[in-house]
C-alpha cells in the first residue's frame, strides 16, 4: 500500500511554458530587444502592444532598469559611508560600481540575445521577481 500525498503530487507536475507564435515572435522580435535598453522598455507595448511575446520582454527590459536605478543608488550609499570612514577606502566603491553595471550590461546583453533568438527566458536573478506588465 501506497501513501498518497496530494502535496508531492503537486510538486511534481510539470510548469507549463508559455510558448508563443512564430508571427507573434517575428512581429516584435526587433523592438523586443530593443526593450533591455534603459528607458527603452517601454517600445513594445507602443509598437506592437498586443504580442505576448513583446510584453514579457518589455516587463523583463523593466525590472532591469528598476534594478539597475535601485543598485545604483544602494552602491552610491555604500560609497559615501565608504568615503566617510576613509578617503583610501575609495577604491572599494570603484570596484563596486565596476562590478554592479557590468552585471547589468551582462543581463541586458543575455535579454536581447534571448529576444533576437526568439526566446522567452526570464533574466538570472531578477527575472521571476515581479510581473509588472501584464
Amino acid at each position: 500500500m501506497t501513501n498518497y500525498d496530494p502535496y508531492q503530487q503537486q510538486q511534481q507536475r510539470p510548469v507549463e511554458a508559455v510558448t508563443y507564435s512564430a508571427e507573434e515572435i517575428e512581429q516584435s522580435k526587433v523592438v523586443s530587444a530593443l526593450a533591455y535598453l534603459g528607458i527603452l522598455f517601454f517600445l513594445p507595448l507602443v509598437v506592437t502592444p498586443v504580442t505576448r511575446y513583446g510584453k514579457f520582454h518589455a516587463n523583463q527590459g523593466l525590472l532591469l532598469l528598476l534594478t539597475s536605478i535601485a543598485g545604483g543608488i544602494v552602491v552610491a550609499i555604500l560609497s559615501a559611508v565608504f568615503f566617510a570612514i576613509s578617503w583610501r577606502m575609495l577604491f572599494l566603491s570603484s570596484i563596486l560600481y565596476t562590478v554592479f553595471y557590468v552585471a547589468i550590461a551582462a543581463l541586458a546583453i543575455l535579454g536581447i540575445v534571448n529576444a533576437l533568438q526568439g526566446k522567452a527566458k526570464p533574466l538570472p536573478v531578477i527575472g521571476k521577481l515581479f510581473t509588472i506588465i501584464k
